[in-house]
């Protein structure tokens, strides 16, 4: 039976606006969790390497965290509404670049410009028009949780989609279906009421860009430093008809100090403007905040150690338990679930012991499912096996998330919460970023080296160290780019003598550069818990997390 046009619109004027406020999150995670998947046809198509699209993600990050106080300045100017349809069209430009682009240059034009500076805007528009449609404080919290899990959906949705996209299509699709999304989040979002533009403090662009240039220059190089040479070049010479080899040494460590100059000068700056009276960006907002900025720090921490995880179960479960993208995502999926089951439990509940001790409670929870998963992944490996440490680590992820956010504002004033929110989740994002590009390359790096080495000792031949440096840089690529077949059939070339030992090899391999992985990741995550000893122990308000 059809539903009478008088009854469908009640619904539609109720839960519409709020779902596109949703919507506006689901695509921002959608389009971070999209790339890890897509990366090896990308890569291969782009004849480029992670390390360059790893560093795009950590671009995107970084600006869309640099201009968020920026662009909250700009909406309370301009009209809130108005800046949002202005990043809502710029997010589908940045979309069009990523899908048109011939090269990883523009691509990551289109992902860490156009999209990171649209981003800016999307991160904190839909908190504070959530604030708007729900005034009452436990309204306000329920519509806050469900744009934290929609960025949790966001992400998983993100992660299926590109790998069925990526080997089944073109990994080009993944993003044209977003862009799909940005017409109904204007249609439903578009009549929200916000505040009229008022008078606001001058905008620190400078301070803006020597800050993104500053940490974005300092990262990309660590990122690229184990792929380009810490000092000496390796790999590339070249990209984009630029040389990576300035002065004949890698162009890693010209990033760094390239960045560490941009950030002294960002301080000389800023020393300025306080001198003369004008707001400064390290001194006004959320970033002279101590507690905000310590919990700001554990939750990005927090970030890494769950994504470094997820991420290299994504490499693990393929070449040991023999799962196709698609079905490595489900058997990743009780994390994910376990997490939102404690958040939704937790969000009604006020606690009977300080929010300090349950935070660190679910980091002590999470350390054991991790320790759990060391075990876990001993042969026989399988999905089944790895449940009970996924779910338990998810259980503790959620119990953390549920309470990070409400000790990390327990000094941020009232007026701050729009610009806190908007700064907290890109940071979380970079975490994210970081999380692949550090954790994930000590995975396939410790791969490689066991891998080699394991072939080497069964040939019972000595291998110069250049041969080997250059045999696993090889294998470290193969394992980033190619599929599980075609790393097969590459393996299929080695000597006679080495194929009977050969699965023996790349499971054992496989199986202690994980656990070696896991056990940095615990560390991390045990540093997360130390550190939560300089929160306070209560606060005043319970804060909606964010995800």
């Amino acid at each position: 039976m059809v539903t009478p046009p008088a009854l469908r619109q009640p619904i539609l004027a109720t839960w519409g606006q709020p779902l596109g406020l949703c919507l506006i999150l689901f695509m921002l995670s959608y389009t971070i969790g999209v790339v890890q998947p897509i990366m090896p046809p990308l890569v291969r198509e782009f004849n480029s390497s992670v390390g360059y699209v790893q560093s795009a993600l950590v671009l995107m990050s970084l600006v869309t965290a640099s201009f968020t106080p920026t662009a909250e300045n700009l909406s309370r100017r301009l009209g809130r509404r108005r800046v949002l349809a202005i990043a809502l069209g710029f997010f589908a430009l940045g979309l069009i670049v990523i899908i048109l682009s011939p090269d990883v240059g523009l691509f990551t034009l289109g992902l860490a410009g156009c999209t990171g500076i649209a981003g800016a805007v999307l991160m904190s528009a839909p908190v504070a028009m959530m604030d708007v449609l729900y005034p009452s404080e436990l309204t306000q919290r329920y519509g806050l949780v469900a744009l934290a899990i929609a960025g949790v959906l966001g992400a998983l949705v993100g992660s299926i989609t590109g790998g069925v996209m990526a080997f089944d299509f073109s990994w080009r699709w993944a993003f044209a279906f977003e862009l799909g999304l940005i017409p109904i989040i204007w249609w439903l979002v578009r009549s929200i009421a916000v505040p009229a533009p008022a008078q606001t403090r001058s905008i620190d662009w400078l301070g803006g860009l020597l800050s993104v240039a500053g940490f974005g220059f300092t990262l990309v190089g660590l990122s690229l430093a184990s792929e380009l040479g810490w000092w000496q070049p390796r790999g590339r010479s070249q990209i984009l008809n630029v040389a990576l080899t300035p002065l004949g040494i890698s162009v890693a460590p010209v990033l760094i100090a390239a960045g560490l100059i941009c950030l002294g000068i960002l301080v000389f700056w800023e020393r300025a403007r306080l001198r003369q009276g004008e707001p400064s960006l390290l001194r006004l907002g959320v970033f002279n905040r101590r507690i905000y900025t310590l919990g700001l720090t554990i939750g990005t921490l927090h970030t890494m150690t769950t994504v470094g995880v997820q991420f290299n179960l994504f490499q693990f479960i393929p070449t040991v338990v023999g799962l196709n993208p698609v079905q490595t995502a489900i058997a990743v999926m009780p994390f994910t679930i376990a997490q939102l089951a404690v958040l939704l439990m937790l969000v009604k509940q006020r606690p009977q012991v300080p929010p300090r001790y349950l935070l660190q409670a679910g980091l002590l929870v999470k350390s054991v499912g991790i320790a759990m998963l060391v075990t876990a992944v001993r042969p026989p490996v399988s999905s089944l096996r790895l449940l009970p440490a996924l779910v338990i680590m998810g259980a503790g992820t959620g119990l953390f998330t549920t309470y990070i956010t409400s000790l990390t504002f327990a000094d941020t004033l009232k007026d701050q919460k729009v610009e806190a929110r908007g700064v907290y989740r890109p940071f979380q994002n970079l975490g994210a970023s970081l999380g692949r590009g550090i954790l994930g390359t000590l995975l396939v790096s410790s791969a490689s080296y066991k891998i080699v080495d394991g072939i080497v000792a069964e040939l019972g031949q000595s291998v110069d160290p250049a041969v080997r440096r250059n045999a696993v840089r090889s294998l470290q690529v193969a394992i980033q780019t190619l599929r599980r077949s075609d790393r097969r059939d590459l393996f299929t070339q080695l000597p006679d003598s080495v194929q009977p030992a050969l699965n023996g090899i790349l499971q054992t391999a496989a199986i202690e550069a994980m656990q070696s992985t896991l056990l940095v990741i615990l560390a991390l995550c045990l540093l997360c818990l130390g550190l939560s000893f300089l929160l306070p122990k209560t606060v005043k308000t319970i804060e909606a997390p964010i995800e």
